[in-house]
């Protein structure tokens, strides 16, 4: 979405991946924190918090289906996960930013994604994993806060992110979304900031990640990692560097 609010004469001018990464931190908090309510609530189990595209895609016969290739870690078959797209991008930050922090939410994460996964659960159990997830969460979101951007933290972002795809692909569609949206605006940053002489082959190949988005319930992983692959070959290396 457009801007809703006045921006400061003096503008960082890397703000853009500040703002993205303050994003992707506030967002997991809160849906965090959304999730713990939810899971104390009369009205649990929330089906919103669940991987929508498990069941919304289309038929395909068994030995076609890169969801039964996968498998289902931690649920029975026919199960739906948990929707963790806010934490799949947000892994690569949170690894950048306080290592400690980022293997303390990994460890919760994986934990929910168990939880939430199995209709037996204890549904105090899941609220208070989230609740402890939700404040590590908070933690990264005030690094970023006094963080200070630059041309290298962007790019290696960029680049975690690409090097990262075959996790993140597998994850599902919406995880691949917030993958292709997440290089779009890091690297729209990065080049209005870095100006790089080959922004043109790796805007086309971030483009190729939104083209295999138009029909989600099509898609494919295999097909959207090596596109992702494709980003990160075309980031060969950080503007002014040799």
């Amino acid at each position: 979405m457009p801007r809703h609010w006045k921006q400061p004469r003096e503008e960082d001018p890397w703000i853009g991946a500040r703002t993205w990464a303050a994003g992707q931190a506030v967002q997991l908090r809160e849906s965090l924190r959304q999730l713990a309510r939810r899971a104390q609530s009369p009205a649990w189990p929330e089906y919103a918090e669940l991987e929508c595209y498990s069941c919304h895609h289309n038929l395909t016969p068994p030995e076609q289906s890169w969801r039964q290739q996968r498998g289902y870690p931690g649920r029975r078959p026919g199960a739906p996960p948990w929707n963790a797209a806010s934490y799949a991008v947000f892994r690569n930050l949170a690894r950048q930013l306080d290592r400690d922090a980022a293997a303390e939410l990994e460890s919760d994460i994986e934990k929910l994604g168990r939880l939430v996964g199995q209709a037996s659960a204890d549904p105090n159990e899941i609220a208070a994993t989230a609740s402890r997830a939700a404040q590590t969460a908070d933690r990264v979101a005030q690094r970023v806060r006094t963080l200070p951007f630059n041309a290298a933290l962007t790019f290696g972002l960029l680049r975690s992110i690409c090097a990262d795809a075959e996790r993140i692909a597998g994850l599902g569609e919406q995880s691949a979304e917030q993958a292709a949206l997440s290089l779009d605006s890091l690297f729209v940053a990065y080049a209005r900031a870095a100006r790089p002489e080959n922004e043109k082959d790796v805007r086309a190949a971030i483009d190729g990640l939104f083209e295999q988005l138009q029909n989600p319930s099509a898609y494919q992983p295999d097909e959207f990692a090596r596109q992702m692959r494709r980003v990160g070959a075309a980031l060969s290396s950080p503007a002014g560097s040799p």
